[in-house]
């Protein structure tokens, strides 16, 4: 409740201080007709008055702004994470108020400064739900900034102290996969698809085909996109999985027809994608020089 409670009065101050000023200038405009045309009616305006037209003003402009910034003021009010968090870091102390700050540095996508703020939390005194949850989020932090060795050992305390185990174990195991471990984060994909998966782990079929795709295996990448796709799970995202796995097997055709799928079914950050294929594309010709005759890419190739 605490770290609600304080985000929601820093966006209502925030909310406050946007009124100020229009409602200054329309004040001002009020007055200065005033000055030049009267007042209504001819009726003398005591300095009472003015006070009043003020906060009359500002609450009409306040009432606007509120409105503006309604969206704002709901996202204040609702715990990031609330479903993995619940009530841990939720009142008034010193680590609660940090645990907050760091969440916040967390949302908006700067991990080095959340990581500084987790770990400082550490140094109070915490019950096992927090040390859970905080050992989940010093995991990520050390994930968004490319050091998934370290993760790992995070995700598995986070485990062992009751956080979401899911969640854990699914990141634990993408971090496995970031830092070369592709045995152990197989296994720990298969665990979570033998132990009913939330309905949100729609993309564990595609995170298990770029496994193996890591490991240089189309066929056996394939196999999980194919489940993927006659499952409708992460269908773009597995077509273009397809892609990668086509040209990692010298199907150029294949390749550009799953290529071209994968754009037209709407995929998230194409543009990323369309770099990706065609990095994997002249890395495989490089690799393979023979297959450019074979598939036909080579002429492609030349004309690039």
């Amino acid at each position: 409740m605490g770290s609600v409670l304080r985000r929601y009065t820093a966006q209502l101050g925030k909310t406050a201080m946007a009124a100020a000023f229009p409602a200054l200038v329309i004040y001002a405009v009020i007055v200065a007709f005033f000055g030049i045309s009267g007042t209504p009616h001819g009726k003398e305006m005591l300095p009472v008055n003015y006070v009043e037209l003020l906060l009359l003003i500002y609450a009409a402009s306040f009432i606007a702004s509120c409105v503006l910034a309604r969206q704002s003021l709901i996202n204040a009010a609702t715990r990031p994470d609330h479903d993995l968090i619940g009530d841990a870091f939720g009142g008034l102390r010193k680590q609660d108020k940090l645990f907050s700050d760091a969440m916040d540095a967390y949302i908006k996508e700067r991990p080095r400064t959340a990581l500084e703020r987790f770990l400082a939390v550490r140094e109070f005194e915490l019950t096992d739900k927090e040390l859970g949850v905080l050992s989940f989020y010093i995991g990520r932090c050390y994930q968004m900034l490319h050091c998934p060795s370290n993760a790992v050992g995070y995700y598995e305390t986070a485990q062992e102290k009751g956080f979401s185990v899911h969640y854990a174990k699914l990141f634990e195991a993408r971090s496995l996969a970031e830092g070369g471990d592709y045995t152990r984060s197989f296994r720990l994909f298969n665990e979570l698809l033998d132990n009913n998966p939330p309905d949100d782990f729609y993309f564990l079929y595609t995170d298990i085909g770029f496994l193996f795709i890591r490991q240089k295996l189309p066929e056996q990448a394939a196999e999980w996109f194919e489940k993927s796709i006659e499952k409708q799970q992460n269908y773009a995202f597995a077509l273009s999985g397809m892609a990668i796995a086509s040209l990692q097997k010298g199907d150029f055709a294949a390749a550009q027809d799953y290529h071209y799928k994968a754009l037209v079914n709407h995929l998230d950050e194409p543009a990323a994608f369309r770099k990706y294929y065609e990095e994997t594309r002249r890395l495989m010709l490089e690799m393979h020089p023979d297959w450019s005759e074979k598939t036909g890419a080579g002429k492609d190739a030349d004309a690039e």
